[in-house]
């Protein structure tokens, strides 16, 4: 049974009569336990669907449909399948008190991966799920590798009885399931030879394996009696960035993909220049944080500019990673006429300053950041620090509070586009 939360105003499901706090029952007589089993099922072009409505009433709707139309229907969340393992370098483990709820969940649910593209170890699919996944062809999914070393990753996951990694990726392999692949790499532990292996192992698996990331180990001040990790030094990142973009290279020649890819937060840390777009390919770990540097600045690079705008004073919030990258991009907006831009690099001080990238800065942080600060017309913050359609920060705090205690409107940006957006006008609402 899936509980309706949302109806779409004009989609099919609206015309048919259905309201929020509705269950369906069954898709073409086959029990409805989540979305995916929805999506699966709505896919065909007739469908008979049994439901009970809010007030008890039960019902039975024959629809003829495009395949595409889902009706236009929101489900309730599934329960989450925790995660069994205990690693090393867990960020949730690092997390400060007062964040949103959400994220002291540690899942590893194959469902989450397949909807959402979240990370999964493996280690906590039954064999019933193993057989729904290939009946189901949920693919792709979204796997944490760390190590293909068994000895060293039951180690880094804090979890004697994780599976083999290879055996069960060769296992998805042979089941026709595509997967993309991460490493978090915390030196001293899984690199060096050990990351040599593990993509030689992985790499066999193409064209299974679609794409793997390689991304630096997280830290937090409130990293209090876990396992000792450190960060990589300047040096470190460049042999990292060096020999995954040497191996990208050679993937390149024999498989037509690089395959691999270093996160951009390494080329930072490295202080190595950003590849060029076209180094990213079909950008496949963009949501890794891998590539979007480089898609900003061609899109900062290409985007036209107007020549003048109406008086505009702008304050643009940042954090220290990304400082460097935008300052380059922001110096083509000298030349319009009508513009006063600041840029305001903001600390993290809810997570620490290890913590730089602007993704993790709190409500918190961009008024300490702005406090007695003027401010100009409009605040640009970065739409990634808050989480999408609540503009919820993760210290709890909501858009409009700091915009009530800032005193000047605050318009989210995620893009150059969206700040030549608001060039043009967006977010200019008098208070």
């Amino acid at each position: 049974m899936l509980e309706i939360l949302h109806v779409l105003p004009g989609g099919t499901a609206d015309g048919l009569g259905f309201r929020p706090g509705d269950v369906l029952d069954a898709i073409n007589g086959q029990e409805v336990h989540d979305v995916i089993d929805y999506r699966f099922l709505v896919a065909d072009e007739k469908i008979a669907v049994s439901f009970h409505a809010k007030n008890g009433k039960t019902g039975k709707i024959t629809v003829d449909k495009d395949p595409d139309d889902d009706l236009g229907l929101e489900f309730t969340a599934f329960p989450i399948t925790r995660c069994r393992n205990r690693c090393i370098f867990c960020f949730v483990d690092q997390m400060p008190p007062d964040c949103r709820k959400s994220l002291y969940v540690k899942d590893d649910d194959y469902r989450a991966s397949f909807i959402y593209g979240n990370y999964i170890t493996l280690g906590a699919l039954s064999e019933r799920d193993w057989e729904r996944i290939f009946r189901e062809r949920l693919s792709p999914l979204y796997i944490s590798v760390h190590t293909t070393d068994h000895r060293l990753r039951t180690f880094m996951l804090g979890n004697k009885k994780a599976p083999d990694i290879l055996a069960s990726m060769e296992r998805l392999a042979a089941g026709g399931i595509l997967m993309h692949a991460q490493i978090v790499l915390c030196p001293g532990i899984n690199d060096g030879d050990h990351l040599r292996k593990t993509l030689d192992d992985l790499s066999a698996l193409f064209p299974a394996v679609a794409s793997i990331a390689v991304v630096p180990v997280g830290f937090t001040s409130f990293r209090k009696k876990l396992f000792p990790l450190r960060t990589f030094t300047r040096s470190e990142a460049r042999a990292v960035t060096g020999y995954v973009a040497q191996l990208g290279s050679r993937f390149k020649r024999r498989l037509g993909t690089r395959l691999v890819y270093a996160s951009d937060e390494f080329y930072i840390k490295a202080g190595e220049p950003i590849p060029p777009l076209s180094f990213y390919e079909e950008l496949p770990q963009r949501e890794n944080g891998i590539g979007m540097v480089s898609e900003f600045l061609r899109e900062a690079s290409r985007t036209r500019l107007p020549k003048k705008v109406a008086p505009l004073s702008l304050t643009l919030v940042t954090g220290v990673s990304f400082s460097a990258i935008l300052k380059r991009a922001l110096a083509r907006l000298k030349t319009i006429e009508g513009l006063r831009i600041r840029l305001v690099i903001a600390q993290n001080g809810f997570f620490g300053p290890t913590v730089t990238v602007a993704g993790l800065l709190t409500g918190r942080d961009i008024l300490q950041a702005l406090d007695k600060k003027r401010l100009g017309d409009l605040v640009l913050i970065p739409a990634s620090a808050l989480q999408e359609d609540t503009d919820l920060f993760l210290d709890n705090m909501r858009l409009a509070q700091v915009e009530q205690t800032l005193g000047v409107n605050v318009v989210k940006v995620g893009s150059f586009r969206d700040i030549l957006s608001v060039l043009r006008g967006a977010g200019r609402e008098a208070r």
